[in-house]
């Protein structure tokens, strides 16, 4: 049985409590942390309220009823809490960004390394049904070479937003670590790279804030990719505005036709002949990754979107912050 804790326990921890119920007799959750005493006995009463609660997260680090952590927390604090966790010899499954910069990456990696743990990043639309066969499809070659990708998530961040504190923590990019590129726009970097199945080589993004005054960050970012493969990627993400109308949530194309889809719906349209469209067995992203880490766990092996995953996804969004600034296609 592997035993979890909870690291910060606000409102995306929320979507994370599905999974752990659907790993019942493989895992429990055994202690819930976070400086508010109320958010963290809600997390564990909704799990049975037999979880210790802890306002400290390295208290609950030296909790040896403790062998695995689930971290939530705002960005600033990932690499600490990452790097205390892989100390404490805790397995990390961790929301997303990884961190905020690459030397913070460095860190979590020698870490992660020394103390032979396992780190998991919460890719959860990964694990979702289309993205996820569109990943295998392209892989074994349904679509020949891939030429074309394209990747969107992009939303409408409305009235509850636009007023003075109410991005809280996000508003500002010395504490997000940047903007929407670095958040939701963390969801359409790694589903790119991942049905690329391809190592990203350059980037180049442009940006801008254009319907969230009180962020001092973009709320938009536009962003291409060339892959090894010779495949080019882009990627659309903005809390300024919904998805654009008629775009998938993943589109890939290549010599032998093309895939896309979104959610549980994933279609093939060769060169030539008829659409394939499939409706495929439903899952919740956020039961899929955390099932898949409990299994990485107990059988030891390496995530999906691991360690390298997570750091190669910061690379091409820190990328694209510094091709921003600097007017230029940047090596990644």
């Amino acid at each position: 049985m592997i035993r979890v804790g909870l690291v910060g326990c606000g409102g995306i921890m929320g979507a994370h409590l599905p999974g752990w119920r659907a790993v019942e007799g493989r895992a429990v959750v055994t202690a819930a942390c976070d400086v508010s005493a109320d958010n963290a006995k809600k997390r564990a009463d909704e799990l049975g309220g037999t979880a210790a609660v802890y306002a400290d997260w390295k208290q609950m680090l030296a909790d040896d009823k403790v062998d695995a952590v689930d971290i939530a927390l705002p960005h600033k604090f990932h690499r600490d809490a990452i790097v205390d966790a892989a100390e404490a010899g805790k397995h990390v499954l961790t929301e997303k960004p990884l961190c905020t910069s690459l030397q913070e990456a460095e860190d979590i990696e020698a870490a992660v390394k020394a103390n032979n743990v396992t780190l998991m990043c919460a890719h959860n639309q990964m694990f979702e049904p289309a993205p996820r066969t569109a990943r295998k499809w392209i892989k074994d070659g349904r679509i020949g070479r891939v030429f074309s990708l394209r990747t969107i998530d992009c939303f409408l961040a409305g009235a509850a937003r636009q007023a003075p504190g109410a991005w809280g923590w996000r508003a500002t990019a010395s504490e997000a670590g940047g903007g929407c590129a670095l958040d939701t726009g963390y969801h359409p970097t790694y589903m790119l790279i991942s049905i690329a199945n391809s190592d990203p080589k350059e980037v180049v993004s442009m940006s801008d804030n254009y319907n969230q005054p009180f962020l001092d960050a973009e709320d938009t970012a536009q962003t291409m990719v060339r892959f090894a493969s010779g495949a080019v990627g882009t990627l659309q993400t903005s809390w300024g505005y919904p998805n654009p109308n008629g775009h998938w949530q993943i589109h890939a194309i290549g010599e032998l036709g093309q895939i896309y889809g979104r959610g549980n719906t994933l279609h093939f349209q060769p060169m030539e002949g008829e659409v394939e469209s499939h409706d495929l067995a439903p899952e919740n992203g956020f039961v899929g990754e955390i099932k898949h880490f409990v299994d990485c766990i107990e059988n030891g092996t390496t995530p999906e979107q691991g360690l390298h995953e997570g750091i190669t996804v910061l690379k091409v969004i820190l990328g694209g912050y510094q091709s921003e600034k600097e007017k230029r296609v940047i090596q990644i």
